[in-house]
């Protein structure tokens, strides 16, 4: 009987999705990265939904990669075929991601939780880049995230020595945008995100598009992007219907449109 792996519900704006495999520590098996990447679908093409929050069930968030079901030759068709897919669906998507890591997040559960648009942390969990330990790299573009965030130093450091690092490390060091306390960890999240499901999602859009773009291009490149999605913007209803919220000091209301 297969189990259930994977469970999502949404809530104004709000999706959730929670990996579960307790016992695994949810480590992603061939059942479970096949949802992931059919969730990831729905969600992108439902207007409804502005924020996603990933998250982990039992003691974890992500142990990473099931190697009980892989092989040496099954690591490089499974990231071309089965991760890449569900990287790019969150690295180049419209929504705002936020992986809500709790426990540990290991292997490629770091790189996916690194690979959201926000990273928050509860306080006594921690990122483990322990690829080093089994005689591989990180994969999932661990290496792009890590040196955009630490530098080459510190990220070769982390790499080379399979470093466990801590939720006020990873905050320190600005991989983590937020930590927050055990005993509410998730009602944080929820409240956080639901603020974040208020903001203008064509704002969200347009700036994950810019800030990417950035990354791999000049300044001027960037400035005259920044021309072409802010003429887009300034013709929009929710541009216009903020105006005249701001004239009459109301709070605005984005619709996406």
């Amino acid at each position: 009987m297969s189990e259930n792996v994977i469970e999502f519900k949404v809530l104004d704006g709000v999706a959730n999705i929670l990996l579960s495999r307790p016992k695994q520590y949810n480590s992603l098996n061939g059942e479970l990265r096949n949802k992931f990447l059919q969730m990831l679908n729905e969600i992108e093409n439902d207007v409804s939904i502005r924020v996603i929050v990933i998250r982990g069930s039992g003691p974890g968030f992500c142990a990473g990669a099931d190697l009980i079901e892989t092989s040496a030759e099954d690591i490089p068709i499974q990231l071309e075929n089965e991760y890449k897919p569900i990287f790019e669906k969150i690295v180049n998507g419209k929504k705002i991601f936020i992986a809500a890591v709790h426990g540990s997040a290991a292997g490629i559960g770091s790189t996916l939780a690194l690979a959201c648009d926000f990273l928050v942390m509860s306080q006594n969990s921690k990122l483990s880049f322990v690829f080093s330990n089994i005689g591989l790299i990180p994969d999932g573009g661990a290496h792009w995230s890590l040196s955009q965030k630490l530098g080459y130093n510190k990220a070769l450091e982390f790499i080379v020595n399979g470093e466990h690092v801590s939720a006020t490390e990873c905050e320190k060091l600005g991989l983590a945008n937020k930590v927050f306390a055990e005993e509410n960890f998730m009602d944080e999240v929820d409240s956080w995100a639901h603020r974040l499901a208020k903001r203008s999602p064509l704002v969200a859009k347009g700036t994950k598009e810019l800030l990417r773009f950035s990354k791999n291009n000049d300044y001027w490149s960037t400035f005259n992007k920044e021309i072409k999605i802010q003429g887009d913007l300034a013709k929009t209803d929710d541009f216009n219907n903020a105006v005249k919220a701001f004239f009459k000091k109301e709070k605005p209301q984005f619709f996406g449109k």
